[in-house]
Order: structure tokens, then sequence, then C-alpha cells
């Protein structure tokens, strides 16, 4: 807690939930104070949270609207994928998550039958990608992720999934031997469709040994390794911060693929970087890695993502 006045405690521990994985609160204690800091700030309550800001909500993406959310754990953003919300838990609460709603608020998570998403992919063949999100996919366990990924890949319309998870930096303990021989037979079983995993890193420091070793464990299955990092004040808001992220990550075999504009959700106004100022520490950040290293800045919408340089 960043401030001490007990009351404020009260009041955010009974609005949102706190998790901090043992790995992470480890990883604080041995950083050098700056990256401690810059690390922790991303989980740590903050009065600040309790603000009422114009502009920021519960839900800033409107992925609870009818007309692209078919099912309660089923977002349709675009034509081609569905976004699969397997779970509302995370090995850690970012302050910044766009779905607070659901893992900061949860009160329980509403589980569709597949055979029902089933259905309803039948009769959209234009979908072609499964995206297991949450909360963190990998917080499943593991026979009952495996055998959802295995579920989606047997449908004949479906030729890409994809992990969106936290627990590689988070807990990197989930990226177990029992889960990458699970990966391994999936990809023997259905060599024809694609497996990849989305990688959420903010700050080079996340990436530890333990991390460094779960990302050298996916990459001998040959799945490709891609990272999403979100612009924060106080955390990774220079050039030079991210530079050092995306090199540490290609450096392990992780290729940058977004960097976020802040989501407006509710108590998240105190990361926000202005866009004016993002694009700046963009284009100086381009000045420093080159093309191939360079993440895409994104603002995300309802619509779907748009570039912002």
């Amino acid at each position: 807690m960043r401030q001490g006045d007990p009351s404020t405690e009260a009041e955010l521990n009974a609005r949102f939930r706190t998790r901090i994985s043992p790995h992470i609160r480890k990883l604080i204690a041995e950083l050098p104070g700056e990256e401690a800091r810059r690390l922790l700030l991303q989980f740590e309550p903050d009065a600040r949270e309790l603000g009422e800001v114009p502009g920021y909500s519960d839900d800033p993406l409107h992925e609870e609207d009818s007309d692209i959310h078919p099912f309660p754990d089923v977002v349709r953003k675009y034509a081609s994928k569905i976004l699969y919300l397997t779970t509302d838990e995370c090995p850690v609460y970012c302050r910044y998550c766009t779905r607070k709603r659901k893992t900061l608020l949860s009160r329980g998570h509403k589980a569709t039958d597949l055979p029902l998403i089933a259905d309803y992919l039948s009769q959209r063949p234009e979908i072609g990608e499964v995206i297991f999100s949450g909360g963190d996919p990998l917080m499943l366990p593991q026979a009952d992720l495996l055998s959802r990924a295995k579920f989606f890949l047997q449908l004949p319309t479906i030729h890409f999934m994809r992990f969106h998870t936290r627990a590689v930096t988070a807990n990197p303990r989930l990226i177990s031997d029992g889960l990458l021989n699970g990966l391994e037979v999936l990809r023997q079983e259905h060599p024809q469709k694609n497996i990849a995993f989305v990688l959420h890193v903010n700050t080079a420091a996340e990436i530890s040994d333990a991390a460094h070793n779960a990302i050298a464990g996916l990459r001998k299955l040959g799945v490709p390794l891609y990272a999403q990092t979100v612009l924060l004040r106080g955390v990774n808001d220079s050039a030079e911060i991210l530079s050092a992220l995306c090199t540490t990550l290609l450096d392990c075999g992780v290729q940058p693929y977004y960097l976020h504009q802040l989501d407006r959700v509710t108590g998240a106004a105190h990361f926000e970087v202005g866009e004016e100022a993002g694009r700046s520490i963009y284009r100086q950040l381009a000045l420093t890695v080159p093309p191939y290293m360079l993440p895409r800045y994104v603002k995300d919408s309802k619509q779907g993502k748009y570039p912002l340089v």
C-alpha cells in the first residue's frame, strides 16, 4: 500500500483484490531499488485507484456490449477470431488491467459449455483463431487447460490458437514439464494447426533467470513467442527502458509485438502516459532499436486495435 491510511487500505481491499506472486515478491527483493519500485508499482494497491476520473470506466473497451459478447466468456471484436476468457485468476493482479471488473472485482467466473461455443463457431467458418486469455489461462489446472485447447484444435475451422499470459514472468513454475509435454502432444496431433504464446512483459527486469528458462522450454517446442507491453507512467515511460526491454526480449527469443496505450479502466489514471508523450517516446525508441525489434504502438477499442504512429 503506497499510502498508510488504514481506512483507505480497508476501502481498497474491499473494492479490489490484490495478488502478488511469491516469485514476483522474491524478484522485487533481489532487484536494485529503482527496478524494484517500477515492478512493484504495477501490482501494489494505490489510493489513487479510488478516485473518479472522467473518461475512465469499468469496461473501457465495451467488451460487455451484446453485439460482440455472444457468451459470458467469449468476446468477438474481429471477424476472424474470438477471445476466450478462460478464468478471472492471474498470478498477479495488474492495477491497470483492462478487465479489472473481472480480475480485481471477481465474484466468480461463469464458464460456457464448450459445445455451445463450438456450435457458434461452426455457423461462422470465417472465425479461424481462438485466443486464450482471461485472467491468465495458465492459472487453469493443467489438464483442464490442455483439454480445452484440444477441444478447439479439433474443430475443422480453427487453424490458429494463441495463449496470452503473464505467467511466464510472474510465475514461471506454471511452465512445467507437464505443460510443455502436453503442448508437444497437441502439436504432434495437430501439425497443421498453429499455436503461439503472447507474453505480457513491461520491463526487462521481469525476465528473471526462471522466466528465461520458461521461455527456453517453450522455444524448444518451436512455439512462436511474442510480447505485448503496456506503456505505463512511472514504470516504462522512457525510450531507454523500452529499448532495454526489446533487447532483452529478442536476446531470449521473444519478438516484441505490441506497445499498448493504456486502456482507460477505472482506477488506472495515474498510470496514463498521454498519447503525444507516448508518440514522442516511441519515436525515440525507433531511433534506438532496429526495425525488427520495434513493437507496434497501438490503442485498443471496441472495434479493435489501431496504430498511434
